[in-house]
Formats: structure tokens, sequence, C-alpha cells
């Protein structure tokens, strides 16, 4: 199948490159998306081996080269934030894996915001999700919220809101963090990040009230609490979930 995908990938980018306009400018920006069809699987591949092993340091590390091939792909960034940071390491003491989850936690916070100099159009979608990973993480490690300053999880959420609203002023996109949370944690549950994208979805129906629609808002709680309880096998087949185009990404994973 591997073979395959790279056949597929060559003869595209083969058939492309007929289309390039004249310029060595033209071709070298070819050459480096030439390169990410046959990187890309060992890349995950890599990824994939150091979460088996346990070593959500390496997986990270891992994740930060494919994204350097993909830079602009927001969704990737947040998932590789997320995944890092809400990785469960059993060892040592409860007060230890709190201090372990805080090293996690600003390092993946430097890394979005770093990601926001190539989200262009989406940079609002990776300020939303930066703005939810400290309370997610706080809920997960007992002891976390102890260690924020300034305020704890909650100002950095409102920092991030703030910036967002800063950058783009708008009801529209004030209310779009309420709405990109399933394709955050479909993005999670591709990366096998289950327990994660729960708590995303938890995190989404509690913020539910913020939208100015309260009849929207009162809908939109109730997918996303059955979503959340079929991904945690006590629930049936959302059937409204299914219908429901907002839900498009979690779709494979509810069924």
């Amino acid at each position: 199948m591997l073979f395959l995908r790279a056949t597929i990938s060559l003869a595209l980018f083969g058939c492309a490159a007929w289309s390039l306009p004249g310029g060595s400018a033209s071709l070298r920006e070819f050459a480096s998306w030439f390169a990410r069809p046959a990187r890309l699987p060992f890349a995950w591949n890599a990824v994939d081996d150091a979460h088996a092993r346990g070593d959500a340091q390496e997986a990270f590390a891992r994740g930060q080269q494919i994204l350097a091939l993909v830079p602009t792909w927001t969704i990737g960034h947040a998932a590789f934030a997320y995944r890092y940071v809400l990785t469960q390491d059993q060892r040592g003491s409860a007060q230890q894996q709190a201090a372990a989850a805080h090293r996690r936690l600003n390092v993946a916070l430097g890394w979005l915001e770093q990601a926001r100099a190539h989200a262009g159009s989406r940079e609002a979608e990776l300020l939303h999700s930066a703005a939810f990973l400290a309370p997610i993480a706080c809920a997960q490690f007992p002891g976390l919220e102890a260690l924020l300053q300034g305020g704890g999880a909650a100002a950095i959420t409102d920092a991030y809101f703030a910036e967002a609203e800063r950058r783009f002023p708008s009801d529209a996109v004030r209310e779009q963090r309420l709405f990109h949370f399933p394709t955050l944690a479909a993005a999670l549950l591709d990366a096998g990040q289950r327990s994660a994208a729960v708590a995303v979805l938890d995190n989404a129906a509690a913020r539910a009230g913020e939208a100015r629609d309260q009849a929207l808002a009162l809908e939109w709680r109730a997918r996303v609490v059955e979503a959340a309880r079929r991904l945690r096998g006590d629930g049936p087949t959302p059937d409204a979930v299914l219908a429901d185009p907002r839900f498009e990404p979690l779709w494979p994973h509810l069924r």
C-alpha cells in the first residue's frame, strides 16, 4: 500500500511539473512539495513508534518534523500540541507528573505561537486551540493549576481569546471558538488520543452557553454530549450528530 501511494504521488507530481511556469523559483517550490509525499509516511511511522513506546518527547519532536513539511496545517499543529501535553506518564508522584505536564504545556504553547506565522486565515482557529489547552490539561493533571503563574489556566485562556479578538474583531470569529472542537477532536482521534478527544468535547459542552443564540447553544451542547458519550462507549449511535455537517470530521469515529 505504501509503495502504491508513493507511485501515485510520483505520477501526480510528475504531471504537475509540466504545468509549472518558467523560472527557478517555481522549480524550487515544486521540488519542496515533491519531497513531501516521499517523506511523510516515514515521518508518521516514526511518530507512531515513539508514541507506542510512551515517549512523549520524541513523539512531539517527530511531529514537529512532519509539521515542518506542512507548516500551514494548523489543526495538525494543535493536535500534536494536545497529544504532547495530555500524554499520561505514570512515573513519579502526582506532583512530579504535574511538573512534567507544566513543562510540556510551556513547550507546546511556545510551539503554537511559532505556528501562527504560517497559519494565514486560520490563525484564529490556532489561537482558539491554544486557549483551551491549559484548562483541559489542568483537568487531567491534579496540581498543574497551582504551577501556572499570573491567574492560572483561566488567564491563559482569556489572553488567547483577547488576542484572537484583537486580530479578528468580529462576532463570527468570537463564536468560531465553540464550533471548531469537532475538527480538533477528530485530529486527536486520528492520532490515537481518544481520552484527549473526549476531554476536548467535554470542554466544548461546558462552553456551549457562550453562544449568542441560546437555542443554538442548547442544540450544540446536546450534539457534543452525544458524541462524547459515543466515544466513551456508553452511548448509542448518535444519528443526530451523524446528520449534522458541523460534526463531519468526527463521523468516521462515531459510526
